[in-house]
């Protein structure tokens, strides 16, 4: 690996030239923006690592599938990842043009930086580097990167499970999500699933003097209501049977979230914020109530006059974004029955429940083998052991992989924990953008060690 390594430190320049250039080009999958350049962008590059690819048309973006390597050397890794990104203009408050990327300090700023086009890119760079430095692989590696996460993965459930044999794989690897706060490495096992719906509520056929509240009622306190209706002051929800069929975590999942160091005053720094929430489950714990507990989430609500002045109004609607994180064990389709049973029977029978995603929850477990063996890969690459998270407060497609190919899901982040990812001035860490590369170099290593042993865990 000292010839791989040199190499990589050879390379620097140009690989952060060829990431700039890749995250220069726009892919907004919620406007369509540059989204064909960056597929193909995306594919000369993979190609001109040695990666034979296609595309994999679906009824939105289309994926590009990836294959390297002999089925017959070592387990078959399937690397997932997104090119697509969320929008970003520079009146929202960035520094510079949100696609034009910079190097700030020790960090890369430019969306798409961390989320994922910057981590994603670290795969390609190290399959590039083994062959440069070492020839051919010493594992089976395949490749799924979707133009459709931003926008909640609408097509990859369908696209995964009619190509179940084409990315039959022993194990599914992520490069997404952020390090230790310290700058210690983490491998994560779990994602929290979602539902997220908008409640809506219909008044008159138009706005009107707020005099006529007095014998109108208005919307806008009916939805205010009704929200109030779901959870308590200490953020415990009141939807009957909501925890039901929650799974609480294991005495080693729980150990292990107790084993992450934590900063409370690093953390306050990051989130912009003076002081973090309890639950009635865990307490003050953050990381047990980030891994943990499920939550209720107002994104946003719509009503009325907001501008400038006093204008008396009483709205003729109004309505609300929500988002429920679940764990493991609540299925969203069963807490949206729930959600609308509520509503029915608190009196809310006028608010329209309407969905706008689902994600399942999913884990791996702690003892997983390809776990301690991507462990130690990544500590030969960063020399320090990496941090266990059971599981992050966030959503994602992994259920997906876990639920039609049987094989364990394993995130192995790259950005820092301040990225900014959706937020502006977005960024990737100079110092994780190469030690992704090094790292992905010593997990194909690693991988590659273990013989057939993998092979014969395959769930087919």
């Amino acid at each position: 690996m000292k010839r791989y390594g040199e190499l990589v430190k050879k390379n620097e320049e140009r690989y952060m030239e060829e990431l700039f250039r890749f995250l220069s080009q726009k892919s907004i999958s919620a406007t369509g923006e540059g989204m064909t350049e960056t597929v193909d962008m995306l594919q000369v590059f993979m190609e001109d690592a040695g990666i034979e690819t296609r595309l994999l048309s679906t009824d939105g973006w289309p994926a590009l599938y990836g294959e390297i390597g002999d089925p017959a050397d070592g387990p078959t890794a399937l690397i997932y990842g997104h090119y697509d990104v969320q929008p970003a203009v520079k009146e929202e408050g960035w520094a510079e043009d949100p696609f034009s990327p910079y190097i700030a300090g020790d960090k890369i700023v430019c969306r798409g930086a961390s989320d994922d086009k910057g981590q994603l890119f670290t795969h390609i760079k190290a399959v590039e580097a083994w062959r440069q430095a070492c020839g051919s692989l010493p594992v089976h590696l395949k490749f799924l990167f979707e133009g459709e996460e931003e926008i909640g993965s609408p097509h990859l459930h369908q696209l995964v499970g009619e190509n179940r044999h084409l990315l039959d794989c022993d194990l599914v690897i992520i490069s997404d999500s952020h390090i230790h706060e310290s700058g210690r490495p983490v491998i994560i096992l779990g994602l929290k699933g979602m539902l997220y719906v908008q409640l809506s509520v219909e008044g008159g056929s138009k706005d009107l003097h707020s005099k006529f509240a007095a014998v109108v009622e208005s919307p806008v306190w009916r939805l205010i209501e009704a929200l109030s209706s779901l959870r308590d002051e200490a953020g415990q929800i009141l939807i009957d049977g909501f925890y039901d069929s929650a799974i609480p975590p294991s005495p080693a999942e729980k150990e292990a979230a107790e084993q992450i160091p934590l900063n409370e005053e690093q953390i306050l720094k990051n989130l912009g914020v003076n002081r973090l929430r309890s639950s009635k489950t865990y307490g003050s714990q953050y990381f047990h109530n980030m891994m943990f507990e499920p939550t209720c989430n107002i994104d946003g609500i719509q009503a009325g006059y907001t501008g400038e002045g006093a204008k008396t109004a009483l709205p003729a609607n109004a309505m609300a974004k929500l988002d429920f994180r679940l764990v493991p064990g609540q299925e969203p389709e069963r807490v949206l029955e729930l959600l609308k049973q509520h509503l029915i029977k608190k009196g809310f029978t006028d608010i329209q429940v309407s969905v706008e995603g689902m994600m399942r929850p999913c884990r791996t477990n702690l003892k997983e083998p390809y776990v301690e063996e991507i462990g130690q890969a990544i500590e030969r690459a960063w020399g320090q052991a990496p941090l266990l998270y059971p599981s992050i407060g966030g959503s994602g497609p992994n259920y997906i992989f876990t639920q039609h190919l049987g094989v364990p899901c394993i995130t192995v982040p790259y950005a820092a924990a301040d990225q900014n990812n959706h937020g502006v001035n977005e960024t990737m860490i100079v110092k994780g953008f190469y030690n992704g590369i090094l790292t992905n170099g010593e997990i194909i290593r690693g991988l590659g060690q273990i013989e057939d042993r993998g092979r014969d865990r395959r769930r087919r």
